[in-house]
């Protein structure tokens, strides 16, 4: 057992301690109160009655705040812990190159990228949200028949016009290095 586990036990029972004290000596405070018969002095029990009933609830908020931050700090180690494991297992996964359909949305997502953003006016989270829109018309669309064989200049002002995104598209062409013709001498 560890020193941290061995004090978090401690004060869990220590509270648990000053909460049953508390609670005696409020009900014993409120028997007091109910057969005072001068007026003050049922004032001045009624107001020790209040602040240690008020301790009492003090000490089980404390307590079960110790819990929740307990059983919080177990789960974030717990996530850890998968994180850990799943990136030791996406370690040992061989990546593989993109699809030329991946490619091909990879493209149009670029292109209407700087849109999406003006779109956001600079707010990041409106920029998640369109972005993420454009996710998933992109996946829907890249189903469809003929996805392939659409120019891109077509795929993204269409995804464009259904996102109700304004701006001019800039389209620029792959650059590929120049083939040398078929029978030349190398050399």
């Amino acid at each position: 057992m560890s020193v941290t586990h061995e004090k978090q036990v401690r004060a869990e029972a220590i509270l648990g301690e000053l909460a049953e004290l508390g609670l005696m000596l409020a009900r014993d405070l409120a028997v007091q109160a109910r057969e005072a018969e001068d007026p003050q002095v049922q004032v001045a029990l009624a107001g020790a009655f209040h602040k240690t009933s008020r301790a009492v609830r003090m000490t089980l908020a404390l307590d079960f705040k110790l819990q929740r931050d307990a059983a919080r700090l177990a789960r974030e180690a717990e996530e850890r812990a998968e994180q850990r494991a799943g990136r030791e297992q996406v370690a040992a996964i061989t990546l593989r190159p993109p699809s030329p359909r991946e490619v091909r949305k990879g493209r149009v997502r670029d292109l209407l990228n700087r849109l999406i953003w003006n779109e956001a006016e600079g707010d990041s989270d409106d920029y998640e949200v369109l972005e993420d829109d454009l996710r998933v018309r992109l996946d829907i669309a890249a189903e469809a028949d003929g996805f392939d064989d659409l120019p891109l200049e077509v795929v993204a002002r269409r995804l464009a016009a259904d996102m109700n995104l304004s701006g001019t598209l800039i389209f620029t062409a792959p650059t590929t290095a120049p083939r040398e013709p078929a029978g030349a001498d190398t050399g």
